[in-house]
């Protein structure tokens, strides 16, 4: 049986955002796995990145903000 790669649906953000795009990277963790766990989680995953979390709140995003973190 082949492994399903999608996950769920891709986060509204991930055109405009430098990390899913990889021009943001961090250290020391897969650009994959940070793929997988945040941006095509739909919701579930969505809802764990601080990234996302400042976006659905018409906040401005720190060009440093992670998944993980703010700054």
């Amino acid at each position: 049986m082949p492994v399903e790669r999608y996950l769920g649906r891709l986060c509204p953000y991930a055109s405009d955002c430098p990390v899913y795009q990889g021009t943001l990277k961090i250290k020391g963790i897969n650009f994959f796995i940070i793929k997988n766990v945040f941006c095509n989680r739909n919701y579930k995953g969505w809802k764990n990145c601080k990234r996302f979390e400042l976006a659905d709140n018409n906040r401005e995003i720190p060009v440093t903000a992670t998944p993980y973190k703010y700054k």
